[in-house]
C-alpha cells in the first residue's frame, strides 16, 4: 500500500510539469467525486487478502487486480492515451483553426438594393412593339462607396455603342466600363464579419487589420449586375420578375499601389498616340465587362380600340459588390502568418470566445465526468509510474482495443508532425 502511495505521489507531482508543456490555461474546473459502494468493497476486499498473505507484493497485488478485472496503474495510463492523440495536434488543429478564419477574412460581398433612377427604360411610348429600342433611357450604372469618410470606389458603365448591332438584331445591349477607381486601403478586407466580429469605432482590438499587400495578395474587385423586368403582353398575360441578362466585372488591383484607376478615354487617347507613333509604351488594354442583356419588355396598353401602343418598360436591377484576396504565404513579410498563434489568441479574444485552451479540457471534462486526470500529456504520467516500479510489460502487450494506443507504442506519445508550432 506504501508503494501504491508513493507512485500517486509521483503522478500528482509529474502533472505540474506535463501542463507546462502545453498551454497554460485561464483557469480549473476542479471537483471530487464521491467513488461508487461497489469499488470501495472492492478494495476493502483486496486490503484484507494483502494483510491475510503476509503483505502487499508486487506480484499479489498485480494477480489479485488481474483478477477483480482491474490493470492498476497500467489501465489509467492506457486511458490518458486516448486522449493524447488530441493534446498532441492541439497545436496543429489551432493552426487549421487560424487559417480557416483567415481564409473567411479574404472575401466580402456586399448586396446593394438601394438604386436610384430605377423609373422607366424608355422615356416615351411607343407603337412600334415590345421590344422597339427608341428612346432608351437606360445607359449603365454609376456605383461610388464611401467607408470612413474616404471614397473607396468610384465605377461607371455605360452601354457598349461599338456593338449596337446587337440591340437592332437581337434586341440585346452589352456593357462597357467607362470608369474605375479603387483605393484598396479604405477596402474592407480583412473581413472580420466573416468571423462573427463586430468591433466599435473605438475598441482598440489589439491588431492591426487595415489591408496590407504584405500579408495579402491577389487582390480583386468585382460588381455582379442582375436585370429583371415584368410586363403585361399582348394576351394579356403577366410576365413578373423576369431576369434578362447578367453583367460581371473583375479586376487584379496591382500589388502595391495607392489607388488604382482606370479611364477608357485615357485608353482610347493611348491608342491614338500609339497608332501616331509604335515605339511608344503605353496601356492599350480595355477592361471588359462579360455577360449581356435582353432590351426592357414594353408592356401593352392599348389607350383605344383601333391604336396599339407600349409602354416605357419596368425594369429592377440587383448589385452586388465582391472584394477578394489571398493571404500571402511569405513569413518574411507576412507578420500574421509568422506569429500565427499570436494572431490566433487576438481573433478568438475579439470573438470574445476566450482561451480556446480552456474550451478543450472544459469539453474533456464534461466527456469525462469523474476522469479528468485523463487530460494530463500522457508521457508525463508514464514516467512518474514507470519510477514507482508500476509499469510492466503487460502493459506494452497491450493493443489499443478501447483505449485507442496503437500496438507497440504504448507509454509513448505521437510526436508533432514537422513543422507544427
Amino acid at each position: 500500500m506504501k508503494r501504491i502511495i508513493a507512485a500517486l505521489s509521483v503522478i500528482l507531482l509529474a502533472l505540474p510539469l506535463s501542463a507546462q508543456r502545453g498551454e497554460k490555461p485561464d483557469s480549473w474546473e476542479v471537483q471530487v467525486n464521491t467513488m461508487d459502494e461497489g469499488k470501495r468493497l472492492m478494495i476493502t476486499e483486496m486490503v484484507e487478502k494483502m494483510q491475510a498473505a503476509g503483505g502487499a507484493e508486487r506480484g499479489l497485488v498485480l494477480d489479485m487486480l488481474k483478477a477483480s478485472g482491474y490493470g492498476l496503474v497500467t489501465t489509467a495510463i492506457e486511458i490518458v492515451a486516448g486522449e493524447v492523440v488530441n493534446l498532441a495536434k492541439y497545436r496543429s488543429n489551432q493552426k487549421k483553426q487560424w487559417m480557416q478564419m483567415i481564409e473567411k477574412e479574404c472575401n466580402y460581398t456586399d448586396s446593394l438594393s438601394s438604386i436610384q433612377g430605377l423609373k422607366d427604360f424608355y422615356s416615351e411610348t411607343s407603337r412600334y412593339g415590345a421590344l422597339d429600342p427608341s428612346n432608351m433611357n437606360f445607359d449603365g450604372i454609376t456605383i461610388r462607396g464611401v467607408k470612413d469618410g474616404h471614397e473607396m470606389l468610384y465605377l461607371s458603365c455605360r452601354i457598349d455603342t461599338t456593338r449596337l448591332e446587337e440591340l437592332f438584331q437581337h434586341s440585346k445591349f452589352h456593357l462597357m466600363l467607362d470608369t474605375l477607381s479603387f483605393n484598396p486601403y479604405e477596402c474592407h478586407l480583412p473581413n472580420l464579419s466573416a468571423n462573427g466580429i463586430r468591433l466599435r469605432g473605438d475598441s482598440d482590438s489589439g491588431r492591426d487589420n487595415s489591408f496590407s499587400f504584405d500579408e495579402r495578395s491577389n487582390l480583386h474587385v468585382g460588381i455582379d449586375l442582375t436585370l429583371t423586368s415584368s410586363w403585361i403582353n399582348e394576351a394579356v398575360m403577366v410576365q413578373r420578375d423576369v431576369e434578362l441578362g447578367q453583367f460581371k466585372l473583375e479586376v487584379e488591383i496591382p500589388a502595391g499601389v495607392q489607388v488604382f484607376t482606370y479611364s477608357r478615354a485615357a485608353i482610347d487617347e493611348n491608342r491614338r498616340r500609339m497608332a501616331a507613333d509604335p515605339t511608344l509604351k503605353l496601356d492599350t488594354r480595355y477592361l471588359q465587362m462579360e455577360g449581356e442583356c435582353f432590351v426592357v419588355p414594353r408592356s401593352f396598353m392599348p389607350v383605344s380600340g383601333t391604336e396599339r401602343m407600349w409602354g416605357t418598360g419596368e425594369y429592377n436591377m440587383k448589385v452586388k459588390f465582391r472584394e477578394s484576396c489571398r493571404f500571402l504565404q511569405d513569413a518574411s513579410r507576412n507578420e500574421k502568418l509568422k506569429y500565427w498563434h499570436e494572431d490566433y489568441k487576438r481573433l478568438r479574444k475579439m470573438q470574445k470566445k476566450g482561451s480556446a485552451f480552456n474550451d478543450y479540457f472544459r469539453t474533456l471534462w464534461s466527456q469525462n465526468g469523474d476522469k479528468i486526470v485523463k487530460t494530463v500529456v500522457k508521457q508525463g504520467l508514464t514516467t512518474g509510474a514507470s519510477a514507482a516500479g508500476l509499469t510492466g510489460p503487460s502493459s506494452a502487450r497491450k493493443t489499443g482495443g478501447d483505449s485507442g494506443t496503437p500496438s507497440g507504442t504504448a507509454g509513448t506519445p505521437p510526436a508533432n508532425k514537422k513543422g507544427d508550432k
